[in-house]
């Protein structure tokens, strides 16, 4: 399937982590119940403090807003998990409304239904705001991540809550392009390469909608980013931006430099209404370039809906990503257990399974992938080196609804 790394660095900061006592995120106190002393407890000390306790606490709950992680839960990583610790995991699909479930069963003051969430990162404001995430420092003190990049690991769409989620699953926009007809090398590198290939090949670029599909919602707010003057960019990352104060932003001087690169491709691309209408349009040949996401892609690219000839890369200019982490909630009664599953979760084992399985990236930033993974598995993903130096953070999710609409009313209505 593939090589595991252990890397000695990873395992050099390990021990050093260890050294730290854990301390609660916000707060005087932990706001989970434990029978175990969590200051005392540290990398260092994790698994031979928690597994005694875990093994008497029973069958683990672990909830899954997807609909597409199903398999790799439930054939690959819930199953190892299992074996090597000898606890029991129950994997539920629930949807990211399990967040009012989780609401709900807090204020009624029962237990938690779950004990680990896989949560979207637009819904973890609203869950830490009600209370219901386990105010545990998961970003220093899980000994499997030692190495997370420290803005994924502390921040969902600009929304600070200090690492008591971490990040399982990355992901980010790109450009796909198929080598049957664009060759390796002669891609559309940037902004201004797309757009002259667009011209050169009119209805030979797909571009997804971005009012119905978040890859083309990406290359809007990738351009926004490239594009816009360095005034207008001082508020992209602000995450106080109100929607009254992003619709003045889109509707003024900010957006004309994006908007007129839009309008010299609009003429030229075929722009559809959903990411996987691009995709189709790149698997029939009707087009050669589109907007994607990577992991899709490449999920269509292993299930033979596109074509092997299909490959992905990020334009010069950085294209925007975003992800999704775990969390424990507050009212766990098997915190021991949370605790191991979530761990083992960010591991080298588990991240580069995922990766392989579902071309889902991790925020695990030593993670050797390009020795880890076979050629025929890297030639369907971006290259690394692209990823790790081209890949942006959403911009603040009220500036690109603005943006979008904006789009939609100047762009759309062209002809």
């Amino acid at each position: 399937m593939f090589k595991l790394l252990v890397s000695t660095l990873a395992l050099t900061l390990a021990l050093t982590a260890g050294a730290r006592a854990a301390e609660p995120v916000g707060a005087a106190d932990f706001n989970v119940k434990s029978a175990i002393d969590l200051k005392a407890l540290s990398p260092a000390n994790f698994v031979e403090t928690l597994l005694p306790v875990a093994r008497g606490e029973g069958e683990v709950v672990f909830y899954d807003f997807t609909e597409s992680f199903g398999p790799l839960f439930n054939e690959h990583l819930l199953p190892r998990f299992e074996k090597k610790y000898g606890l029991k995991v129950k994997h539920v699909q629930a949807g990211p409304q399990a967040v009012q479930q989780l609401i709900a069963a807090k204020m009624a003051g029962q237990a938690s239904p779950a004990d680990v969430y896989f949560i979207g990162n637009g819904n973890i404001r609203t869950a830490n705001e009600a209370g219901i995430i386990a105010n545990l420092p998961l970003n220093s003190l899980l000994p499997s991540a030692p190495d997370l990049d420290p803005l994924a690991a502390t921040v969902a769409r600009g929304y600070k809550h200090g690492g008591i989620v971490v990040p399982f699953h990355r992901n980010v926009t790109a450009i796909g392009y198929d080598t049957r007809y664009v060759k390796t090398g002669s891609e559309p590198k940037t902004l201004a390469e797309l757009a002259a290939y667009a011209a050169a090949n009119p209805k030979k670029v797909a571009f997804t909608n971005p009012a119905r599909g978040g890859s083309g919602q990406g290359l809007l707010e990738s351009a926004i980013v490239a594009l816009a003057t360095e005034p207008c960019k001082a508020r992209l990352f602000d995450f106080t931006v109100t929607p009254e104060e992003a619709k003045v932003w889109a509707e003024g001087e900010c957006m004309t430099p994006v908007l007129d690169w839009f309008k010299g491709i609009r003429p030229h691309v075929e722009i559809t209404n959903g990411n996987t209408d691009t995709l189709t349009l790149i698997a029939n040949g009707q087009a050669h370039v589109g907007t994607v996401w990577e992991d899709q892609t490449y999920d269509f690219s292993k299930r033979g809906l596109v074509p092997p000839t299909v490959r992905v890369r990020l334009l010069a200019d950085g294209q925007v990503g975003d992800g999704d982490g775990i969390m424990i909630p507050a009212g766990t009664q098997k915190l021991a257990s949370a605790l191991l599953l979530t761990d083992f979760l960010l591991s080298d084992e588990a991240q580069l399974l995922k990766l392989e399985l579902n071309g889902s990236r991790s925020a695990r930033t030593k993670l050797d992938v390009a020795k880890a993974l076979k050629p025929e598995v890297l030639e369907k993903l971006i290259p690394s080196e692209q990823y790790a130096t081209l890949a942006r953070p959403r911009i603040v999710a009220t500036i690109s609804s603005a943006a979008t609409a904006r789009f939609v009313a100047a762009i759309l209505q062209l002809p």
